[in-house]
Formats: C-alpha cells, structure tokens, sequence
C-alpha cells in the first residue's frame, strides 16, 4: 500500500509539473502573438513617417490604417491567460483611439478647422502617450526583458 501511494504522489507530481510546464509555453506563446502585432506596428509606422513628408495626409490615413490593422490582428488572436487578456484589450484600445484620431486629424486639416485639429492632436497624443507604460509592462510580464532600444518596441 505505501508503494501505491508513493507511486501515485510521483505520478501527480510528474503530471502537475508537466501542466504547469505546458501552461508557461503558452503564456509564452500568447506573449510572443501580442509582442509581434505591436512590433509589426511600430516597424511599419516609422517605415511610413521615414519616407513621407509631415503635411502629407495620405502618409496620415496609412498610419491610421496600420493602427486599424493591428487591432484587427489583436483581436483575433486567442489569450486565455488573464493579465494577457487586459493587455490584449489595452493594446487594442491604444490602436483604436490611434486610428480615430489620426483620421480625424486628417479630416479637420483637410477642413482647415484649427480648433478640430487641435483637438484630434492632442487625442492623437494621449493615445500614443499610454504605448511606452503598456510595452513596459508587457515586457516585464512576458520575460522581465528591457523594451527594445530602437523605439518603443517590445522585446521578442
């Protein structure tokens, strides 16, 4: 009887650890989707504020649509674990509000409204203020790695 029960205490250890094991890959995983979304954003932004001049709309309307195609590609990956959940949210609200108000930064400028500019430019600042604390904190979750050097990229 002591046999059985040593046994099946090693046999439930083996197993917890290889849940746990399993349950840390994914986390990795997830952390990896989102980390690739946001840098595939940020590479393809400053890809775009290279090349294009700072009155150039159309420049304006790729970033909103970059912005607009990472929420997309956040949304639909699947993260169970929970604080990964509430970066996944975060993030796509960072895009959602970029997206909104470089759009609408393009429409008061092409309006000649000033005072709809401004404020589209300071939404448009408010948004993209909240990117260095989030990719921080996805950072120190995913690997307590430093965020990249060259902009506000997360670490792969």
């Amino acid at each position: 009887m002591l046999f059985s029960r040593n046994r099946a205490v090693v046999v439930l250890s083996a197993a917890l650890g290889v849940f746990a094991i399993g349950c840390s890959q994914n986390k990795i995983a997830q952390c990896n989707q989102l980390i690739e979304v946001a840098n595939e954003a940020v590479t393809e932004v400053q890809a775009i504020t290279e090349n294009a001049s700072p009155d150039d709309p159309a420049a304006f309307l790729r970033i909103a649509d970059t912005a607009d195609q990472a929420k997309t590609n956040l949304q639909a990956i699947e993260v169970t674990d929970e604080q990964l959940q509430t970066y996944q949210e975060r993030f796509v609200t960072l895009y959602t509000n970029t997206g909104d108000s470089t759009r609408n930064l393009v429409e008061a400028v092409n309006a000649q409204d000033n005072q709809a500019a401004q404020q589209a430019y300071d939404a448009l600042q408010q948004a993209i203020a909240e990117e260095p604390n989030l990719v921080n904190e996805v950072n120190g979750y995913c690997g307590g790695r430093a965020p990249a050097q060259q902009g506000n990229q997360t670490a792969p």
